[in-house]
């Protein structure tokens, strides 16, 4: 029979709009989750930071990022309702994390090119924030967001959009794929240096099937204008669609 090595960690936190998540450093996939729940849930199928080296025997790691104080490889701070959560392991050692956040929170994720993370959140209902290198993954989300990426994918899908503040999505290389609500009130911006972009928003009084918009940028209102949506990317292409 397979050993099971599934660990747990559980940081109690009150589900409020004040409360914010800011997770640094995570190697490999990291899905999150939002839920109506009050504690941010932090699951492993593997074992981190796995067993000390015989000679070991009597120390404890210690880590440049902090202090494993989980179990997990994690060092974990928290300030009230603002936590911050360190990924300790070396970039030479691969992770798997998957955490549960209350869903009113907001949340911040970052990680070196160094890493290759892929980035899959949903369900959320405040800000997001995400500086990564790879593929980032949204649904079922109403922002206000800032992503950026360097060589990855950014799909997004809204439920709502948000009217607190404006919405940025920028890629290197990666195509960009979003999703917004179809009578969403907002003021548009794409642009793309080398790609093209595509849509099937009433931009122009053609035909309103998906189609390609001349030029290296483009900007309007929709809907009569509200947030500001600014999305834009290097060699890639932009797809907005109506949701």
């Amino acid at each position: 029979m397979a050993q099971d090595n599934k660990q747990e960690y559980k940081i109690q936190a009150a589900n409020t709009r004040d409360g914010k998540l800011t997770l640094n450093d995570f190697p490999s996939d990291l899905p999150i989750e939002g839920y109506s729940g009050n504690e941010i849930i932090i699951t492993s199928n593997s074992d981190h930071p796995g067993p000390p080296p015989e000679r070991a025997k009597g120390l404890k790691p210690i880590y440049p990022g902090g202090e494993d104080n989980t179990g997990m490889g994690l060092f974990v701070e928290k300030n009230g309702n603002d936590i911050t959560i360190q990924c300790l392991l070396p970039i030479t050692q691969q992770g798997s994390y998957k955490v549960k956040v209350p869903d009113n929170f907001s949340l911040k994720v970052k990680g070196g090119c160094e890493r290759s993370i892929e980035l899959t959140v949903q369900n959320m209902k405040n800000e997001i924030e995400a500086n990564v290198c790879h593929n980032i993954s949204l649904k079922n989300v109403t922002g206000p967001l800032v992503l950026s990426t360097i060589s990855g994918n950014i799909t997004v899908a809204f439920t709502e959009l948000s009217k607190d503040k404006s919405i940025s999505i920028a890629s290197v290389s990666g195509e960009i794929d979003v999703t917004l609500p179809a009578k969403a009130a907002m003021n548009v911006e794409l642009g793309t240096m080398s790609g093209s972009m595509y849509s099937d928003f009433d931009f122009s009084n053609d035909k309103k099937e998906m189609k390609r918009i001349g030029g290296s940028s483009i900007q309007g209102q929709l809907n009569g204008g509200g947030v500001d949506v600014k999305i834009t990317n290097v060699s890639g292409n932009i797809y907005l669609r109506k949701g």
